[in-house]
């Protein structure tokens, strides 16, 4: 297909979005409430779209951390299609060696139990992953408090320890612990609001691989994040890795 010129250009931009305008007025006039969420979602992910589309051209992976095999992501997937995954969800980490510099990962989204959910009866490709994520950030969450509460103490004691004696050298390394100390809280109260916003029980959908843009990564960004260092246990990527040889080897 040859590139448009202008005027063809502009008419195809047209014909979408007037296209995409009576589509969207269907499902927001519906009196189905699935329709209306639909629309919602669509219109949100438009957006989200619009933006990712503008940000491609600064977008360099170097900025990112490196992934590691296990190792639990949040990603966008974006509006979906019939049944396919979409929005915000969490994810695994595939690849075995994924480089820095790789513009792509690719990733098996998990889904959440849902009250209707039978786990003995869950479809071809569906493994049930337990409250490993769950477990895995909560642990992370009290690590830190444990830690950040041990600074605390630390601090105070030495101010109080050397009281007027203290060097400017002494004081300006107390106040980039100080600093420190309150980026890690900011991280920590985020860390619990995830928590908080996490279902317990997770299902990994083996049957819906996928390789993304790292453009789509919401967490963790660096090594600094809510997610960082969260991982899958052995166990359960053992399960998996049974699944795709199952599924789409013939092995």
């Amino acid at each position: 297909m040859s590139n448009p010129n202008l005027p063809e250009l502009k008419k195809q931009k047209k014909d979408a979005l007037q296209r995409l305008s009576i589509f969207l007025d269907i499902l927001v006039d519906s009196n189905d409430e699935k329709q209306t969420s639909k629309a919602s979602k669509l219109c949100y992910w438009l957006n989200d779209w619009t933006t990712f589309l503008d940000f491609e051209t600064q977008f360099t992976p170097l900025s990112l951390r490196r992934y590691k095999r296990g190792e639990i992501i949040k990603v966008h997937l974006g509006f979906n299609v019939g049944s396919e995954e979409g929005g915000l969800h969490y994810a695994l980490v595939l690849d075995k060696n994924n480089a820095k510099s790789s513009p792509v990962i690719t990733i098996i989204p998990f889904t959440s139990v849902k009250p209707q959910t039978d786990i003995g009866k869950l479809k071809r490709g569906s493994i049930f992953l337990g409250d490993e994520i769950y477990t895995s950030l909560n642990t992370k969450v009290i690590t830190t408090n444990k830690y950040l509460e041990d600074e605390f103490d630390f601090i105070q004691g030495h101010i109080k320890q050397m009281g007027s004696n203290m060097s400017f050298m002494e004081q300006d390394r107390i106040k980039q612990k100080i600093e420190q100390i309150k980026s890690d809280l900011n991280l920590l109260n985020r860390m619990r609001k995830e928590v908080l916003n996490m279902k317990k029980g997770s299902i990994a959908l083996v049957n819906q691989i996928t390789t993304i843009s790292k453009i789509r990564i919401y967490d963790p960004k660096t090594d600094h994040d809510i997610l960082s260092n969260i991982k899958l246990s052995n166990e359960k990527l053992d399960l998996i890795d049974a699944e795709i040889r199952k599924n789409f080897t013939n092995i």
